[in-house]
């Protein structure tokens, strides 16, 4: 099974950085790429000198628009024929498990959306944030998300079988939303995980 971890990273403070990588290198699971959209972050040589022993990874070049960005990385694992697509925020970072129990669901499930903690600069504010809405391992469908988005571009997994390449229009404004809506509209069947 080809596995990618797709992030999109721009010119933001260095330590988050730092964090999303260590994150992504103390995965139980390690057989996956880290496809990263690089937009105009100058400095990702040396991140990639710093974590390239651990981690496999592979930088896009691509300056546009967050939607554009994302249509890229998107397509891009769709191209290079990846069964499992991971997304993550590089201004995050993620539990151990997290590659471990998306591939773990997956087995079942077209797409995996789990919970997140609120965090800013003086740390965690808010555990579980969507466990306030939905219990653990209950099915997501379209009539759910109509009116609320749970689905992020940051706490999803996809397996790609059953999509095809994306087009996003540049003005959208959540993509993460219109993108995850689409794939529900079409059937795909989605669980959360907290």
């Amino acid at each position: 099974m080809k596995i990618s971890f797709l992030t999109t990273i721009f010119p933001i403070k260095e330590q988050y950085l730092y964090d999303f990588f260590d994150s992504i290198k103390n995965q139980t699971y390690k057989n996956f790429d880290v496809i990263v959209v690089n937009d105009a972050y100058e400095k990702f040589e040396e991140l990639k000198s710093i974590y390239n022993q651990d981690l496999n990874i592979i930088e896009l070049e691509y300056s546009n628009t967050p939607a554009k960005n994302r249509e890229h990385g998107i397509n891009y694992c769709i191209d290079n024929n990846y069964d499992i697509l991971i997304f993550g925020d590089s201004d995050d970072y993620f539990e151990k498990n997290r590659i471990e129990k998306s591939l773990e669901l997956l087995n079942n499930y077209d797409i995996v959306v789990n919970d997140l903690n609120l965090f800013n600069e003086n740390g965690v504010y808010e555990e579980k944030y969507i466990s306030n809405r939905l219990e653990n391992l209950c099915e997501v469908d379209f009539e759910f998300i109509k009116d609320k988005n749970i689905f992020g571009m940051t706490n999803t997994a996809i397996k790609l079988e059953n999509i095809y390449k994306v087009k996003f229009d540049d003005n959208i404004v959540a993509v993460d939303w219109y993108f995850f809506k689409t794939l529900l509209r079409q059937g795909l069947k989605a669980i959360f995980t907290n």
